[in-house]
C-alpha cells in the first residue's frame, strides 16, 4: 500500500513538472511571437502605405474561414481522443490535406468575383498565391497536433522562432526593394513552408496510406460543431472588414486594421494574462455562489484598474504615439484608434461575464449570446454605412456596450451578481481615469506637444502612472486591497 502512495507521488511529481515545463514553454511562444510579430509589424508599418495593409485586410477572412473549414474541428478532437493511434492520423491528415486542395481550388476559381466585388484587379494574384497557405498548413496540422498532445512546447519553440525570423528578415528585405504587398504575402507563405519542414522533422511521423470511414465520422460528429462555431465567429470579426473593403477605400481598411490591431494588443495580453491566473480560481468555487461572486468582483476591479489607464493613456498620447512608432503616414488612422480605445475598455467585462456562463455549465447562453452580438454587429454595419466611416465606428463602440451589459445581465443572475453592482464596482476607477485622461489630454495640447514625441511619451507616461496611482493609494480604493491580496496568493 505504502509501495502505491509513493508509485502514485511519483506519478504525480512527474506530470507536475511536465504541466510546469509545458506551461513555461507555450508563455515563451505565445510571448515571443507576440512580441517578434509586433517589431516585424512595426517595421514593415514603416516602410509600407496603408492601402497595402488594407488590400491584405480584404481578403483575410475567405483565408480565415477557409482554414476554419480545413480544421473541421479534427485536430480538438484528436487531442481529446485518448486512444487515438495512426489510423486516427492519418484518416485526419488526408481528410485535411483534400479539403485544402479543394479550397484552394475554389478561392482560386472565386478570385475574380472577389476581385470584382472589391473593385481591385490585384487581389486575384493575391488570392491565388497567399491561398496556397492552406496546402502548406494542411500538411503539418496532424504534426502539430500530436506535438500538442505530448506538451512538447519546446519543440515548437524551437522550430517556430527560426521561421519566424527568416521569414520576418525576407519579408522586410521585400519590402524595403519596394517589393510592396507581396512582402506581406511572402511573410505569411515562407513562415508556413519552414515550419511544415520543421514540425515533419522533429514530429517524427509520416503518415500511412490508410482512410477509416468510421474514424471520420467519430471525429467529424465531434468537431463540425466547433468548425460552424469558429466560422460563424470568424465571419462576423472580419465583418467591418468586408465592409470598410468594400464601400471604402483600401487606405481606410489599412487605417482600421491597424488601429484595431494596436488597441487590442495591451487589452489581448492582460485578458489572457489575467484569464490563465484567474480561470481555475474561479472554477474552485464554482458550487459557492456567494464565494464566486465575491473573487468575480475582486477580478473585476483588478482587471479594469490595470487595462484601462493603459488603454486611457495611449488615447490621449494617440498622435506622438502614431508619429514615432509608424511614422506620420499613419496619422489617419489616430481617431480610428482613440474610437476603438472606448469599445476596448469594456472588453475583459464581455469576456469575463461569458466566463461565468461557461462555469455555471450554460454554453446555451454562451452560444445565444454570440449569437446575438453578430446579428446586432450585422445590423449595426449595414445600418451605420451611410454615415460614413465614422459611422461605422460609432455602431461598433455602441454595440460592444450593449453586448457587454447585455452579457453582464444575463451573467450575472446566474451568481446575483446584477449589473447594477458590477457597475458600482468598477465605476470609480473609469471615473479616476477618465478625470485623468481629460487632465492630460489638456497639458498635451497645451504643452506636451512642443517635446519631441519619444519625449512626450515618456514624460507623460510617467506623469500618468504616478498621478493615477497617488490617487487610488490617498483614497484607498478597495482594488488595492485586491491587489495586495492577489499578490500574496
Amino acid at each position: 500500500m505504502a509501495i502505491g502512495r509513493k508509485t502514485l507521488g511519483l506519478v504525480a511529481n512527474s506530470l507536475r513538472e511536465s504541466g510546469k515545463s509545458g506551461m513555461i514553454w507555450s508563455f515563451l511562444i505565445q510571448g515571443g511571437t507576440q512580441a517578434i510579430n509586433f517589431v516585424v509589424t512595426v517595421i514593415l508599418a514603416r516602410l509600407l502605405m496603408p492601402e497595402q495593409f488594407g488590400l491584405i485586410g480584404m481578403i483575410a477572412i475567405f483565408i480565415a474561414i477557409s482554414r476554419a473549414l480545413i480544421d473541421g474541428g479534427f485536430v480538438s478532437s484528436l487531442i481529446r481522443t485518448k486512444d487515438a493511434d495512426n489510423v486516427d492520423y492519418s484518416t485526419v491528415f488526408f481528410v485535411n490535406l483534400i479539403s485544402s486542395v479543394f479550397l484552394y481550388g475554389l478561392l482560386f476559381i472565386t478570385a475574380p468575383l472577389i476581385s470584382e466585388f472589391y473593385q481591385e484587379e490585384i487581389l486575384i494574384k493575391l488570392i491565388r498565391v497567399l491561398g496556397l497557405i492552406l496546402i502548406i498548413n494542411a500538411f503539418s496540422l496532424v504534426q502539430s497536433t500530436k506535438l500538442n498532445k505530448a506538451l512538447q512546447f519546446k519543440t515548437q519553440f524551437k522550430l517556430q522562432l527560426p521561421s519566424l525570423i527568416i521569414s520576418a528578415l525576407i519579408s522586410i528585405w521585400m519590402a524595403y526593394n519596394n517589393y510592396g504587398v507581396w512582402s506581406l504575402v511572402a511573410k505569411d507563405i515562407i513562415y508556413a513552408f519552414l515550419a511544415t519542414l520543421q514540425l515533419w522533422w522533429y514530429a517524427n511521423w509520416i503518415p500511412s496510406f490508410v482512410f477509416d470511414r468510421e474514424k471520420f465520422k467519430y471525429h467529424f460528429n465531434f468537431g463540425y460543431k466547433l468548425s460552424l462555431t469558429q466560422i460563424i465567429n470568424t465571419s462576423f470579426n472580419n465583418l467591418y472588414n468586408v465592409v470598410i473593403g468594400k464601400y471604402f477605400s483600401a487606405a481606410q481598411l489599412g487605417y482600421f486594421t491597424r488601429a484595431r490591431s494596436l488597441e487590442q494588443l495591451p487589452t489581448l495580453f492582460f485578458y489572457n494574462a489575467f484569464n490563465r491566473v484567474f480561470y481555475p480560481l474561479l472554477a474552485k468555487v464554482n458550487d459557492d455562489d456567494q464565494q464566486l461572486k465575491r473573487v468575480y468582483s475582486q477580478l473585476m476591479r483588478v482587471v479594469i484598474f490595470v487595462v484601462t489607464p493603459i488603454l486611457i493613456y495611449l488615447g490621449v498620447v494617440a498622435e506622438p504615439f502614431f508619429r514615432w512608432l509608424l511614422t506620420e503616414k499613419w496619422l489617419p488612422a489616430v481617431p480610428y484608434f482613440q474610437l476603438l480605445i472606448i469599445s476596448g475598455i469594456f472588453y475583459p467585462i464581455h469576456q469575463y461575464n461569458l466566463n461565468i456562463c461557461k462555469l455555471k455549465g450554460r454554453s446555451d447562453m454562451v452560444l445565444k449570446l454570440s449569437m446575438l452580438q453578430n446579428i446586432m454587429l450585422l445590423v449595426g454595419a449595414f445600418s451605420a454605412i451611410w454615415f460614413g466611416i465614422y459611422g461605422l465606428l460609432y455602431s461598433l463602440i455602441v454595440i460592444n456596450i450593449l453586448i457587454t451589459f447585455i452579457n453582464a445581465y444575463f451573467s450575472g443572475k446566474l451568481i446575483g451578481y446584477n449589473l447594477k453592482n458590477q457597475l458600482k464596482d468598477i465605476l470609480p476607477i473609469l471615473l479616476l481615469n477618465v478625470l485623468i485622461g481629460i487632465i492630460f489630454y489638456f497639458l498635451q495640447i497645451r504643452w506636451l506637444y512642443k517635446f519631441p514625441d519619444l519625449l512626450n511619451l515618456i514624460v507623460s507616461v510617467i506623469g500618468f502612472l504616478v498621478i493615477y496611482l497617488f490617487i487610488a493609494f490617498a483614497i484607498r480604493m478597495k482594488v488595492i486591497n485586491d491587489l495586495m491580496s492577489y499578490r500574496r496568493k
